[in-house]
């Protein structure tokens, strides 16, 4: 069994691995993306005040004009407990695009396309710029690869002749690379499982909200929602936040999106005074034609289940635990193109070794494989 980890561990490392290296990679700079995106483009930043002195629907507007006359607002996202700007998201013929607005005076302060850095990390890391070609389960095995990778690592890394203090840290007559290798494997081992684990609920989300369903309550999937009807006038998207705040007294809007096709429906994202969480808030479904409130999901409406697939997305963004949980989690999206290239060194080496009939040096490295 243990030759049978040691083949599993190395191919998944020199096949997949590559790509989950590029996936840690873009990862590190997506738990930083809104300073590296402020850092890169200040202009896009430079608010004159907090908070959104308009009405959502003006916003779009503004978006629209400025991106084209046949674009259309697909969502508007405000400013959350922070001083930042209105983020609007448009559809044309050049596909889509971010206008970000001044909050206090309406002001377009930049526009971005999918060829932005931070907008081309996004559709990498979630589908790899495959989008239209299975991407997203194409990183949802990717996902499971890790997973199998850090904890056959763990396996191999056990020490079969017990315990010592080296154990846990840099072993006496081993090459950095190897020492590398063990040493940040064993340290991280959990927190690039729990990427890993994360990362594949979020390549295979109808999967895993069935597979979440068998052990706990798992509301229905918000997707495919339409309104009751195609006929009659639809109300406005303030008039769709209006119908949210008043169910949610003293909640802040933080994003609303547009109907998709002539049935869809309103999507209104709120945050209340006892969120810890943006994601955390309720989110509303509203009926465009008759105001009625067709799904909604917050702390009184979501199963355990429903709890457990929200946080796989908190714990893969790394937004739980303030900046020290960010920090952690950039870490260990440094770990696979570290260990991608430290095994590889790793097993460059055994070959060279093997071709000159050269045995291993310690019975540590023999143990360790």
């Amino acid at each position: 069994m243990r030759a049978f980890w040691v083949q599993l561990h190395l191919w998944l490392g020199l096949t997949l691995g590559v790509i989950g290296a590029l996936l840690g990679i873009s990862g590190c700079i997506l738990v930083y993306d809104h300073e590296i995106d402020e850092w890169l483009h200040p202009a896009r930043y430079a608010v004159t005040g907090t908070g959104a002195a308009m009405k959502v629907a003006d916003y779009a507007r503004i978006a629209e004009k400025d991106a084209g006359d046949k674009a259309r607002a697909a969502m508007v996202r405000l400013p959350d407990r922070e001083t930042g700007p209105v983020i609007v998201f448009v559809r044309g013929d050049g596909g889509t695009q971010r206008v970000y607005i001044d909050p206090a005076d309406g002001d377009v302060l930049d526009r971005a396309g999918s060829a932005d850095l931070v907008a081309w990390m996004h559709n990498f890391h979630e589908s790899l710029m495959l989008r239209d070609y299975q991407g997203r389960a194409i990183v949802g095995v990717v996902g499971i690869a890790m997973l199998i990778s850090s904890l056959s690592g763990i396996c191999l890394w056990w020490p079969a002749g017990g315990f010592r203090r080296e154990t846990f840290g840099f072993r006496r007559g081993f090459a950095l690379h190897r020492n590398l290798h063990y040493t940040i494997g064993f340290w991280g081992a959990l927190v690039l499982a729990m990427l890993s684990f994360t990362g594949i609920f979020l390549g295979f989300p109808d999967a895993g909200r069935s597979a979440v369903a068998t052990f706990g309550k798992v509301s229905p999937s918000p997707r495919g929602l339409q309104s009751t009807s195609a006929e009659g006038r639809p109300i406005g998207i303030d008039d769709a936040a209006d119908v949210a705040r008043a169910a949610y007294p003293g909640s802040q809007v933080t994003s609303a999106g547009f109907p998709q096709g002539p049935r869809g429906v309103y999507r209104v994202s709120l945050r209340v005074a006892a969120d810890d969480h943006a994601r955390a808030g309720p989110t509303l479904f509203i009926d465009p034609r008759t105001r009625e409130v067709v799904s909604r999901s917050d702390a009184t409406t979501r199963g355990g289940g429903d709890a457990f697939l929200l946080w796989q997305r908190i714990l893969h963004e790394g937004s739980a635990g303030g900046e020290a949980g960010r920090f952690v989690t950039f870490l260990g999206g440094a770990m696979p193109p570290v260990l991608m290239v430290t095994g590889l060194l790793i097993w460059l080496r055994k070959r060279r070794r093997r071709s000159l009939h050269v045995p291993s040096v310690t019975g540590d490295e023999r143990l360790t494989g």
